[in-house]
């Protein structure tokens, strides 16, 4: 993936202050990855539904990386609080909580606020408003990092139309400086 984004670089003209992943499950464990040993190529992440390493001693980013963690409290196959997938080559992973401080604490960013009110309705699976934001509010320009919590969500919720606009709104408002 590294060699992949460069190579887009060699070709087109990128933004090297706007290169962001979006990853589902193994492919929120993949953004995480590259945000652990690529930090230099991209700007933040999205995961939904994916880790990072338990052992912190497992990621070492050279430098800050936006994370933006999406994650429904009712996932069976990648639990909220944590734990393991049963599949060859999966090692266990932390809590979505510990995950996001993991987070924070690279960034060298403190003071998360959660807004206990449901303000995004980023799933069809769950009526109405169903997400809950927390979010960092000291964060350096380049080290956002912010969790939205699916209430009742699932490991593979049925997106709403809101979904993608505001991930990819997200992730644009926090380029690297």
């Amino acid at each position: 993936l590294r060699a992949l984004i460069q190579e887009i670089e060699r070709q087109f003209a990128v933004d090297r202050k706007r290169v962001h992943l979006i990853g589902h499950s193994n492919g929120g464990f993949m953004a995480y990855r590259m945000a652990c040993q690529s930090a230099d190529l991209i700007a933040g992440i999205a995961s939904l539904a994916g880790m990072t390493f338990l052992n912190p001693s497992n990621c070492a980013p050279s430098q800050s990386v936006n994370v933006l963690h999406i994650h429904g409290t009712a996932d069976p196959l990648v639990p909220y609080g944590g734990g393991a997938v049963t599949m060859p080559n999966m090692p266990a992973f932390p809590g979505v909580l510990q995950d996001v401080q993991t987070w924070a604490t690279y960034n060298g960013a403190s003071g998360p606020e959660t807004d206990p009110a449901r303000s995004l309705d980023l799933t069809t699976d769950v009526a109405g408003l169903d997400t809950i934001i927390t979010r960092y509010t000291n964060s350096p320009p380049e080290g956002a990092v912010e969790l939205w919590t699916i209430i009742g969500g699932s490991h593979s919720p049925t997106l709403s139309t809101q979904f993608s606009p505001l991930v990819i709104n997200w992730l644009l408002t926090n380029p690297k400086p």
